[in-house]
């Protein structure tokens, strides 16, 4: 074709385009603002011998709970207090969770690796002081749910004319313990959030903190600014003579 013939035929304009793409690509690789990640690692599963065999959306439903309290805005917002950061919304859109199996990973983006390490660490610190506290509150929840069990069981096994050795013999003891009992639930339900007592938490360990570039390297951008040069050049020879003899 014309225009092939054209391009090889003009292959030091071609060079020329591609040194100049080079050269800006590495220009901007100096000027512009590099970009890291930081990353925490929390091992986070389930006990199935609390929970039973799960379907899957039980199971969905279980971890949905850990994530949004991973990245509740509540702890995020203790995290961002420790930034030099002037917008909340713009520092939360910089953090992700991501999961692997039992492993959750707690990540922080930004221009200056000390202070993305520093609160990738933080974050990893309110999340695991915020699970174990609701995760406290959870087992309280179900301990006492036993003992309302036990209760109930003695209203049913009086109706029967059983008395049992561990019930109370007056029936309005049992029902004010029942209602002692069920507003005791309500609270450490409530101070739970939904989080299962099921949860098992790993050891937290903030050494595990990797720092790594997440932009592109000079190479890569000289590169690519070459790639650019190329592709103008080649363009050039479908526009019209006119325009062309302008260049």
């Amino acid at each position: 074709m014309e225009q092939i013939e054209n391009f090889l035929k003009h292959w030091p304009r071609t060079a020329v385009f591609m040194l100049a793409g080079a050269l800006i690509g590495c220009v901007l690789w100096m000027f512009l603002p590099q970009q890291y990640i930081a990353s925490v690692r929390l091992d986070l599963g389930i006990d199935f011998n609390r929970t039973g065999k799960l379907n899957e959306l039980e199971e969905a439903r279980l971890i949905g709970i850990v994530e949004d309290t991973l990245h509740s805005d509540g702890i995020m917002e203790k995290v961002y207090e420790k930034s030099d950061q002037t917008d909340f919304r713009s520092f939360y859109d910089r953090t992700q969770i991501y999961r692997t199996n039992e492993d959750w990973s707690l990540t922080v983006t930004g221009t200056d690796p000390e202070e993305i390490g520093r609160l990738a660490v933080a974050w990893l610190d309110e999340a695991y002081d915020l699970l174990y506290e609701r995760r406290t509150h959870a087992i309280r929840a179900e301990a006492l749910r036993n003992e309302l069990d036990s209760l109930t069981r003695c209203v049913q096994d009086m109706g029967r004319n059983i008395t049992a050795a561990v019930c109370e013999t007056d029936p309005e003891e049992i029902f004010r313990q029942i209602g002692i009992y069920t507003d005791a639930i309500l609270e450490e339900e409530k101070a739970a959030n939904g989080l299962s007592a099921a949860l098992l938490i790993g050891e937290k360990n903030p050494k595990q903190l990797e720092l790594r570039p997440v932009s592109r390297s000079m190479a890569a951008n000289t590169l690519l600014g070459a790639f650019c040069g190329l592709l103008i050049s080649f363009a050039i020879v479908w526009l019209p003579d006119k325009d062309r003899k302008q260049l």
